[in-house]
């Protein structure tokens, strides 16, 4: 689904679904259950903790590249997809068993692949 505007035609859909996802997914990580255990061990070791940061600078990076969507060059459009799709797998791979992450990182990811197909023409 592509809005025309000003004669260029932007992203609308892929640019909704990774900005919701990357909400969903940097709410679903700060709302860990076992938040106190992951920001307790970063003194000196990285395991949950390296994790849990890891994840929040997925989510971050995966919003900011679901605005920079909303772009009038079509390359530009599909590096911020592509840099969607990879912080995407980045944080499904450190989400854990923890739904919530997982679901936005998943809208985020069908997000930056319908970016990465936007050709910039009308499908009407």
């Amino acid at each position: 689904m592509a809005q025309r505007r000003n004669g260029m035609e932007y992203p609308i859909l892929a640019m909704g679904l990774v900005v919701v996802g990357g909400i969903i997914a940097l709410l679903g990580t700060l709302l860990l259950p076992d938040l106190g255990v992951a920001l307790a061990t970063i003194n000196g070791y990285a395991g949950p903790a390296g994790q849990f940061a890891l994840s929040i600078i997925a989510a971050v990076v995966v919003f900011i590249s679901g605005f920079a969507l909303y772009t009038k060059h079509l390359t530009r459009t599909h590096i911020w997809s592509v840099v969607a799709l990879i912080f995407s797998i980045i944080g499904l791979a450190n989400a854990g068993n923890f739904i919530l992450p997982l679901i936005g990182f998943a809208i985020a990811l069908v997000g930056s692949i319908l970016g990465i197909t936007f050709n910039g023409e009308a499908t009407s």
